[in-house]
């Protein structure tokens, strides 16, 4: 019997600095949304479909559609728009799903192949999951298979391009091991000059330094904080730049004590609908 999604934990990535070209390898881009596990019932029929979390989700994508030949299990990841924040509104909605559906469009990228009827097929190598997969799986309007090259350092640079999420590599003779973080994914990062105008209280070995830098744009709009990316000594340099001042913003949009502002630089991955940074790690201070 095809194994229940519910029993699945799917393999992971780890986190890898930049992409590199091997014969060994494939790369497809990286999906900034819900990684869903999907039984499906020849043709259409969505049997079962589970979040990582162990949680069913079929009932919340109602608009996704299925078309396969045999009965399967596909691995994949459902994404609305190009970045985390259109997926955020379907995600964990327990009301309103109708109207999410025609506000926040899904799409399912479909990525790899567990089982093929009654067979398990993990064990067998990636690229021939891949073969199956394109035969098994025919796409729709909003179920689609995720592409993948050769030329990784090529795709990334795309995806960097475009401000998109980033890459995954993946052996192209690896079987599919749940659960373990094989896979090998690069974020393309942004950096940017940001405006420290505050600080948070530390807390743990920190509580007598601070937790974060409170952030506005260059234009005085508050962008959220930053908290990691510290060593010892920047954290020493920036103390002494510390000079009391009231709060820019027409309200205190958190609890922080107002400094002079002074320029930094952070790395993000992107801005969330609400105008924060996100994933953001401190680089420096401008000096100049």
């Amino acid at each position: 019997m095809i194994r229940d999604p519910e029993a699945i934990k799917p393999m992971l990535c780890k986190l890898t600095e930049k992409p590199f070209n091997s014969p060994d390898y494939i790369w497809e881009p990286k999906y900034d949304g819900e990684r869903l596990t999907v039984l499906v019932k020849a043709p259409n029929t969505v049997v079962k479909m589970w979040a990582r979390s162990g949680r069913e989700k079929a009932y919340m994508y109602p608009d996704l559609k299925f078309s396969v030949v045999k009965d399967c299990l596909l691995d994949g990841e459902v994404v609305s728009g190009s970045s985390f924040n259109g997926i955020q509104h379907r995600a964990n909605r327990q009301n309103g799903i109708a109207q999410a559906v025609k506000d926040y469009p899904a799409t399912y990228e479909v990525f790899d192949i567990i089982n093929l009827a009654d067979t398990p097929i993990g064990g067998f190598p990636l690229i021939k999951r891949k073969e199956i997969l394109q035969i098994i799986c025919q796409e729709t309007g909003n179920v689609k298979l995720a592409p993948y090259v050769q030329d990784g350092v090529a795709l990334f640079d795309a995806m960097k391009a475009n401000q998109l999420e980033g890459v995954v590599g993946k052996a192209k003779n690896s079987v599919y091991h749940e659960d373990k973080r094989e896979w090998l994914k690069v974020k393309c990062w942004q950096e940017a000059m940001f405006v420290a105008v505050g600080y948070t209280a530390g807390t743990g070995h920190r509580a007598s330094q601070f937790g974060a830098l409170v952030l506005a744009d260059t234009k005085g709009n508050y962008v959220g904080s930053v908290g990691s990316g510290f060593t010892e000594e920047t954290i020493g340099d920036i103390m002494k730049l510390f000079s009391p001042q009231s709060c820019l913003f027409p309200r205190e949009p958190e609890k922080a004590t107002w400094i002079k502002p002074f320029p930094v630089k952070v790395k993000f991955l992107e801005f969330s609908n609400d105008g924060m940074v996100r994933f953001p790690v401190f680089k420096g201070v401008v000096n100049g």
